[in-house]
């Protein structure tokens, strides 16, 4: 079974709270940016949530490719990983309380690609739904750095996240996989005892009776994996078993004779199913033919592969060659977008067998075909496919496979003005291993002719990043340290920089007295962030600008830690003062992890600041599924929700309610009542949505 070659420690959040949605990190999407690409998307906790594929309350979720998102994906626009309701209507709020926040370095380039190991971040997401709290669907991710790049289902060196699996090194330790580029990796340390490699609060265990792996992440979701025990049938070694979500609600996935997994249905009345069906015959047998959502018995859309063959010049056999999403008319299927890929053949420069070569997304597609040109004919040469595709990459060689140059966003023209290329060169430190000691070097050369020059540690974290302006040479400094466990100690801006040399496994002086520096405590319970400071050069005095607390949960034998109060300082003075408090409190479900109410109170305004000199306060309350069911605003209106439980979409919603009037199940939370004075808006019921 494939494992990623490299151990990266998860990227973080950037101070991210409990309504945080995420950044876009499509590879793809027009919008992303330097910063913007991959350094805001992921948190430490999150993490866990996009590498397999669960439920993404506050947490993050992969971002839908751009041609695809709101084409192609049911309620696209509704998918909220911050929010308890898929509805554009809905309220933005999270059952789950947050994570508290997290501090970020961005491991990837813009496009992107990871500074440390030249692996491509290709995430693909064909069918998305949030079903029973689940979010849930066929999401696709691609690795140049695996061990094996044959035998995947969905084709060589391609996952499905929402088929998490196990992977197992030599030595004995665990990749969780959903997202590959996402594994989160524990060290075996004794007899069917697991650690966490770097600082997640995520556990695995073994359990050698059931013959399983129980994988719990930091919202107390559990997911559980058939083990590597030799009675087990060897298809099914670390493959998905279950899922168990915060409040209790399983989900089992079911297989066929050939140990593949041929569906997962969440919930009932009516269920919410996947199911996939394979080739039986030929040089693809085995691999993924169809994966079909249902609600209930009826179709809803599809997604339709094909692979390539034998003595296909643009593929290898077991390649993935196409995608094609449709979606069911009633009696057939129509196809809504096809997004094509090519492939290296052979260990010949620039590239490698099964390497990933041209990427065409539905919209470059289309303009081919328009353009009388059929994408997958063998006649249609690389020179013509490059005038559309999304994605080109060339590697370094055939055994590091890492990327050395990638052209993207081709417009259907010859010119080179209408695509940017990126170029990435790799030399190693020879440093021990370290979360201070720089390991590789990235030089990233740029489309407009700059110049950035990464520098990371051994677990792919960024240590420097240095802009350089190609006309003048003026560089720009983003500077990170970490503390013993690989957490983001201090950052540091190009003003607080006095000197940079290679020769220093620390690469950078810092200035005593001068220039913008952040530092980051840590909660020693929970492991999160505590405090986040500034200071004027290393000796600097600290002052505190955020403060985090937390309470705990714990059911299950499981213990989560939601943030309770969020404080930030208005003043300097003092090393940090005149504090703004946000406190939130909660109520679970007896006996579990999932929240039912949570209460948030805002910081006291003055009168002088036009304020009304006391705390407000808003209430949510959920149902099982996370999703909103009541909200009570700092008025004291009411607000009321039904959900369609197995889309997660608003079905009803009454505001200002009159609770002399509703009879709606569920009722009206005790002790609420109709502030006095307010006239009921009207019931908007969102058939169809």
């Amino acid at each position: 079974m494939a494992y990623p070659l490299d151990s990266n420690a998860p990227t973080l959040l950037s101070s991210s709270s409990s309504s945080s949605p995420p950044t876009c990190t499509s590879c793809s999407c027009p919008s992303a940016t330097g910063s913007g690409a991959a350094s805001g998307a992921y948190s430490r906790a999150g993490a866990t949530r996009q590498a397999l594929g669960l439920a993404t309350t506050s947490f993050f979720l992969a971002s839908p490719d751009s041609a695809t998102s709101n084409a192609l994906q049911p309620s696209a626009s509704n998918l909220k990983s911050s929010s308890s309701s898929s509805s554009s209507s809905g309220p933005t709020c999270s059952a789950n309380g947050g994570d508290g926040g997290e501090v970020s370095t961005s491991t990837f380039s813009p496009r992107p690609i990871r500074y440390a190991t030249g692996e491509i971040r290709m995430v693909t997401r064909e069918m998305a739904v949030r079903g029973y709290g689940q979010d849930w669907g066929q999401t696709r991710s691609f690795s140049n750095r695996i061990s094996s790049p044959t035998g995947g289902s969905n084709g060589n060196g391609w996952f499905v996240k929402e088929m998490p699996q196990l992977g197992q090194d030599p030595s004995g330790n665990i990749a969780v996989i959903g997202i590959i580029n996402d594994a989160l990796w524990f060290n075996s340390s004794s007899s069917n005892s697991y650690v966490s490699r770097f600082f997640t609060g995520d556990t695995l265990t073994e359990n050698t009776t059931a013959k399983e792996f129980a994988f719990t992440d930091t919202r107390g979701q559990v997911t559980k994996f058939y083990s590597f025990d030799s009675t087990i049938a060897a298809p099914l070694r670390g493959q998905f078993k279950s899922l168990t979500d915060p409040y209790g609600n399983l989900a089992s996935a079911s297989y066929n004779s050939s140990s593949s997994i041929s569906s997962l249905t969440l919930g009932s009345s009516p269920g919410l199913t996947f199911s996939y069906s394979y080739y039986t015959s030929g040089a693809n047998a085995g691999k993924l033919q169809y994966a079909t959502l249902q609600r209930g018995t009826t179709n809803v859309r599809r997604v339709s592969y094909t692979y390539y063959g034998s003595g296909d010049a643009n593929g290898n056999p077991g390649d993935l060659q196409e995608s094609v999403v449709q979606q069911w008319n009633g009696s057939s299927w129509d196809d809504l977008g096809t997004t094509y890929y090519r492939y290296y053949t052979s260990n010949t420069s620039p590239g490698y067998q099964y390497g990933l070569k041209f990427v065409i997304r539905p919209q470059a597609y289309a303009a081919m075909v328009a353009a009388g040109i059929t994408p997958e004919a063998q006649t249609t040469s690389d020179a013509t496919l490059a005038q559309y595709a999304d994605h080109y990459f060339e590697y370094n060689n055939s055994t590091d496979k890492r990327v050395s140059k990638e052209v993207v966003n081709a417009q259907g023209t010859p010119s080179s003005v209408t695509s940017a290329s990126y170029g990435y060169a790799y030399n190693t430190s020879g440093n021990s291993n370290g979360f201070n000691n720089w390991n590789m070097k990235n030089a990233e050369s740029l489309p407009d002719g700059n110049s950035r020059t990464v520098y990371t540690n051994y677990a792919g974290q960024v240590m420097l990043k240095v802009l350089t302006r190609a006309s003048d040479g003026k560089k720009w400094y983003e500077y990170y340290q970490y503390d013993t466990k690989g957490r983001v100690s201090l950052r540091a801006e190009s003003s607080a920089i006095a000197s940079v040399s290679e020769s220093s496994p620390g690469l950078v002086t810092l200035n005593t007295g001068s220039g913008l520096i952040r530092v980051f405590y840590y909660d020693a319970t929970s492991g999160l962030l505590q405090y986040e400071k500034v200071k004027q050069g290393s000796s600097g005095t600290e002052i505190t600008v955020r403060e985090l607390q937390y309470t705990s949960q714990t059911a299950n034998g499981i213990t989560i830690y939601p943030v309770s109060k969020d404080i930030r300082y208005q003043s300097d003075a003092s090393g940090g003062s005149s504090p703004a408090e946000t406190d939130y409190s909660y109520s679970f479900f007896t006996g579990t992890l999932r929240v039912q109410q949570k209460t948030t109170t805002w910081p006291t305004i003055s009168t002088s600041q036009n304020g009304s000199g006391t705390a407000n306060s808003r209430v949510e309350v959920f149902d099982e599924y996370g999703f909103p069911t009541w909200i009570k605003d700092e008025r004291g209106s009411l607000t009321y929700f039904q959900t369609d439980q197995a889309t997660g979409a608003v079905t009803q919603r009454i505001d200002d309610v009159d609770t002399s009037l509703i009879t709606d199940n569920p009722p009206v939370p005790t002790g609420w009542s109709t502030p006095s004075g307010r006239r009921p808006a009207p019931d908007y019921r969102l058939h169809g949505r």
